[in-house]
């Protein structure tokens, strides 16, 4: 499932390919009525002629903004559980799953696929994006406004929720979901099984540092397979398993603990276990997490 650092590669790879270009026309095939709610297929049509002006990325959401012969037109992107934006040329067949396509003036085919129908493609009138009550929620994304610790801190104290389930709350960290969380909670060193209440400062201060570390980290493996940059697509870990899995402990239950300079505590003696919290997976090392 696309989290902030598959949602940010999205963010940069639609920056590079259409900031600054046309959109010659737009068209969603009929199974999209539920990606396109509450919209439809035909409103797209008023994208025809706009050009893209920028793109921005706040959590898991994304927003384009076109300048259109009345005035600007938002796109709010939402990639759900399986939704990719990728790039095509012109005589290249669609990709499969596609449900919504921009053709730019350059000849590229821009292509929303979403196998699960889970992701949105909503306009949104004016660009007027705090107008949209999901995304006047958020709170202040970690990557791009970086973690307020002392902030963070006051809200976990209030929470008697496991601290997994707390910090997948996008009103208190804002793209971070079910892989980044068990993958913080590990490099931090905290049982995810906790009461968000019981952190300490020094603890909160560790969560901060191993959400950043692992964003980053995540980021940089992207780039290494060229998905950030558009040289390939981007793969999820759901889809390829192991092969396409670069996580510490995120789906690798029975595996040893990876431990050493991954951990705050440095154990490294015990063995990822799988556990369900809030319908999720959460993996974690109970021996050197606590």
């Amino acid at each position: 499932m696309p989290e902030l650092p598959e949602v940010e590669v999205a963010a940069r790879n639609l920056a590079r390919w259409a900031v600054g270009r046309r959109v010659r026309a737009a068209r969603a095939e009929a199974g999209a009525k539920r990606i396109l709610r509450p919209g439809s297929p035909a409103a797209l049509r008023g994208l025809a002629g706009a050009r893209v002006s920028g793109v921005r990325r706040v959590g898991k959401n994304l927003m384009l903004t076109l300048d259109g012969r009345s005035g600007p037109i938002g796109v709010w992107s939402h990639l759900g559980m399986t939704g990719k934006w990728l790039r095509r040329g012109a005589s290249d067949p669609a990709p499969r799953f596609s449900r919504v396509e921009l053709d730019l003036d350059d000849g590229s085919h821009l292509h929303y696929a979403d196998m699960r129908l889970f992701g949105r493609f909503r306009l949104v009138p004016r660009a007027k994006f705090d107008d949209v009550a999901e995304l006047a929620a958020l709170g202040r994304d970690p990557l791009n406004d970086g973690i307020d610790v002392p902030g963070l801190g006051t809200r976990l104290a209030r929470l008697k929720l496991p601290i997994k389930v707390a910090i997948m709350d996008q009103r208190i960290l804002p793209g971070v979901g079910n892989i980044q969380a068990s993958e913080a909670l590990f490099r931090a060193g905290i049982d995810p099984r906790r009461p968000a209440k019981s952190l300490k400062p020094a603890e909160v201060r560790a969560l901060a540092r191993g959400v950043m570390t692992s964003i980053r980290y995540t980021l940089r493996q992207f780039g290494k397979t060229g998905a950030d940059g558009g040289r390939t697509d981007i793969e999820y870990v759901e889809e390829a398993g192991e092969r396409a899995n670069p996580f510490l402990v995120y789906g690798r239950a029975g595996a040893p603990c990876p431990g050493g300079k991954h951990r705050a505590k440095r154990t490294g003696t015990g063995t990822v276990t799988r556990i369900v919290q809030a319908g999720r997976a959460t993996f974690f090392c109970a021996a050197c997490q606590h």
